[in-house]
């Protein structure tokens, strides 16, 4: 089972309906082009900060006199945090621009998660007790005013 977090706008009339799921863990895309995954998700910083990570390891390897093993080792384990860190990148990204992350879904893919979401949030009761709904004094229901 993989595990997804879901996050709404919420200023959206219906925010469910542009509901963003993102996968905990490893993003094997992220590893794999990792510039054109920050580029594509837009995610400015992390390009620039790629590109600046390159370029020190490049600097690294023309210092230390590293052949082409030296290069990809840096190129390995760049891809691999990059992997490792791409979907918080995400998060932080969709948080400071007002996202709200409101569940963690699990299942077996992206659409199984999507429907499980839907499904406990068309099922879910309110939180309250009714005992406590009844308690609230209000003028409708005849109780008295504020003291």
């Amino acid at each position: 089972m993989k595990v997804y977090t879901v996050h709404i706008h919420p200023g959206d009339a219906d925010p469910m309906e542009n509901a963003i799921l993102i996968r905990e863990g490893f993003n094997f895309w992220a590893f794999l082009l990792s510039g054109l995954w920050a580029l594509y998700h837009r995610l400015w910083l992390g390009f620039f900060g790629l590109l600046a990570l390159s370029f020190l390891c490049s600097l690294a390897v023309m210092l230390f006199d590293g052949g082409p093993e030296m290069d990809f080792a840096l190129a390995l384990v760049t891809g691999i945090g990059f992997g490792l860190i791409a979907n918080d990148l995400r998060r932080r990204k969709l948080a400071a621009k007002g996202w709200k992350m409101t569940d963690i879904v699990a299942g077996k893919n992206e659409s199984d998660a999507e429907h499980r979401c839907f499904v406990r949030l068309n099922t879910t009761s309110p939180r309250v007790p009714h005992s406590a709904l009844a308690a609230v004094s209000t003028p409708l229901n005849g109780s008295p005013s504020y003291p």
